[in-house]
């Protein structure tokens, strides 16, 4: 299983949101530049995710992109099937074979799980944490 491009390039936008919130609305090219991703596709992106209920923007010269929940109640699961729609690994053709859709509902069970119980928070602390070593080992 992999996660998209348009999740992956989700999930870094709403990191980076995640690592200024508190502060000031973050500008599209902002984001763009330093998650390197196309503005275009992001634009996109953004849209998408403040449909979803996840973001918040302001127009003007200080506008941008702020997120609508604190970071700790956002989860990734959230943000992926904001993107993609609910994450399935069980299709039509896989339950005509009970003993395969029985094995993977539950795989998909515990993924599921998994990403809800990941937040945007805790992928701040761990980037924080991740800078704090950085600049220690210079």
């Amino acid at each position: 299983m992999k996660f998209s491009i348009k999740v992956q390039y989700g999930l870094q936008a709403m990191l980076e949101l995640a690592l200024n919130y508190g502060g000031s609305p973050v500008q599209i090219k902002s984001i763009a530049r330093s998650q390197k991703i196309p503005v275009r596709f992001l634009e996109q992106l953004l849209l998408v995710l403040k449909k979803g209920g996840l973001l918040q923007s302001t127009r003007g010269a200080g506008g941008g992109y702020v997120l609508a929940l604190k970071p700790s109640a956002i989860n990734i699961l959230k943000v992926s099937e904001v993107l993609e729609g609910p994450l399935e690994l069980v299709g039509k053709k896989m339950r005509k074979l009970p003993v395969l859709a029985e094995a993977f509902e539950k795989v998909q069970a515990d993924i599921r799980r998994d990403l809800a119980s990941l937040t945007l928070e805790d992928l701040v602390m761990k980037e924080r944490q991740k800078e704090r070593a950085y600049l220690y080992n210079i």
